[in-house]
């Protein structure tokens, strides 16, 4: 009943609204008098919960727990161990020569920025709209971030990135985040880099199936990160994967996750061992190694995830078709470069035409029906660049990324609800959006 009542009073708010204050974002002319429309269903299913290991992955789990072979290395050998395993079957899905496992996509970057040579007092480019994960790790390597603008496409805008370039010639690694699987012009991107001298490091945490022409992405990088933390596409809880095609690299790596000794020999993809000797020479140990019942959980996850893509994408357009149909004139949902092979675990969207009132009405509307969109611009959301002002980035004037993210919605995309319930929250969505817009009562 309480949710009901606070449907009525979001609802019944919307025709208290007053003329936009000066200053906020241009509107779109409101009828004379608003039509009137039944409110769908309120949405009872629950959007927080992950998805769920296959039993597949479950029992392997166990077996690895009754064994009490948990650490990697206890393994006897490559072809025993499930994280080399994991490694070798990830490795061939993102089609690059190495993948190793480490025990989150935080260290994935870290060790990625720290085998291309990013040392304390270095600058580093990175996407003002990402996770606060990367201008963390940054400042963990003692080096500095510097933050580009994005677009109305959530991308890195790639005219800015080169005003930054210039602006901070001392930079020489970009750290291009992939927001959302949202991908920029990673031709022109290569192009830039190339002719700055700057070296490539992508972040692929929310982009595991999605492909550039027609290829995984992360093959444009000189290392590339990903993630299986339990709100992307592979679920281990924790973990991700850092992967390169370059053999000096991969033995760093190896060693800067917690390989000693010659244990290199358990891993199933690996270079050559006289790189594996120079690594333990000079490689500090940093002990982020990915342990056995991650990887088992999470290997028939990667064997599956183009089927999972298929689904997530047939759902994704399903609520697209809704909010375009019922709501286009005040939702946008961002296209991609059809480039881009996509993966939609997560509905973005943002609303024009209202005001920052309106904005409000429409996130309580949806709350109290069901559907916890979340705001970028939340003073708690760790992707807005405001709230990383602790990482002491020379560039924390971003109004083009203000002005994207002012708007700006993500949801999840659970895929352990049935088919019919995403058209049935998309409604909720779009009804959302015009009573805050004023369209209906």
């Amino acid at each position: 009943m309480a949710r009901i009542a606070a449907i009525a009073l979001c609802c019944s708010s919307a025709a208290a609204l007053s003329s936009p204050a000066a200053g906020l974002q241009a509107q779109t002319a409101a009828p004379a008098r608003a039509a009137v429309a039944a409110a769908p269903e309120p949405f009872l299913k629950d959007f927080t919960r992950p998805m769920s290991i296959p039993e597949e992955g479950i029992a392997a789990a166990v077996e690895v727990m009754r064994g009490g072979r948990l650490f990697r290395y206890c393994a006897t050998s490559a072809e025993t161990s499930q994280v080399a395993q994991a490694e070798k079957e990830f490795a061939a899905m993102v089609n690059q020569k190495y993948a190793l496992g480490v025990n989150s996509c935080s260290s994935a970057i870290m060790l990625a920025l720290m085998a291309v040579g990013v040392e304390p007092g270095d600058q580093v480019i990175t996407n003002g709209f990402t996770f606060t994960a990367l201008p963390s790790t940054i400042m963990r390597l003692g080096a500095e971030p510097v933050l580009v603008e994005a677009t109305k496409s959530w991308i890195m805008d790639l005219d800015d990135l080169e005003k930054k370039i210039a602006a901070f010639p001392d930079a020489k690694v970009l750290l291009l985040s992939h927001m959302r699987g949202k991908v920029a012009d990673m031709d022109r991107v290569v192009e830039i880099c190339e002719k700055n001298g700057i070296t490539l490091v992508e972040d692929c945490a929310h982009s595991c199936g999605v492909t550039w022409r027609g290829k995984q992405l992360g093959y444009h990088a000189k290392v590339t990160a990903y993630s299986t933390q339990s709100d992307k596409v592979i679920n281990s809880g924790e973990g991700g994967f850092v992967t390169t095609d370059d053999d000096e690299i991969a033995a760093k790596m190896i060693y800067l996750s917690g390989c000693y000794e010659r244990r290199y020999g358990k891993h199933a993809v690996r270079p050559p061992d006289d790189l594996c000797e120079v690594a333990m020479a000079e490689m500090p140990n940093l002990s982020c190694r990915m342990n056995e019942v991650t990887a088992a959980v999470m290997r028939p996850l990667i064997k599956n995830l183009p089927q999972r893509v298929e689904a997530y994408n047939r759902r994704y357009d399903a609520v697209v078709k809704v909010l375009r149909e019922e709501a286009g004139d005040v939702i946008v949902v961002p296209t991609q470069d059809e480039r881009v092979g996509t993966v939609g675990d997560h509905l973005n969207f943002y609303l024009t035409g209202v005001t920052d009132e309106q904005n409000a009405l429409f996130r309580q509307t949806c709350v109290a029906m069901g559907v916890p969109v979340s705001w970028f611009q939340s003073k708690v959301n760790a992707r807005w660049h405001v709230n990383w002002r602790k990482y002491g980035s020379p560039t924390f004037d971003l109004p083009n990324t203000d002005e994207v993210l002012r708007f700006a919605y993500d949801l999840k995309m659970p895929p352990y609800f049935d088919d019919e319930d995403f058209p049935a929250f998309a409604k909720v969505i779009a009804y959302a959006s015009n009573v805050a817009a004023g369209k209906i009562e």
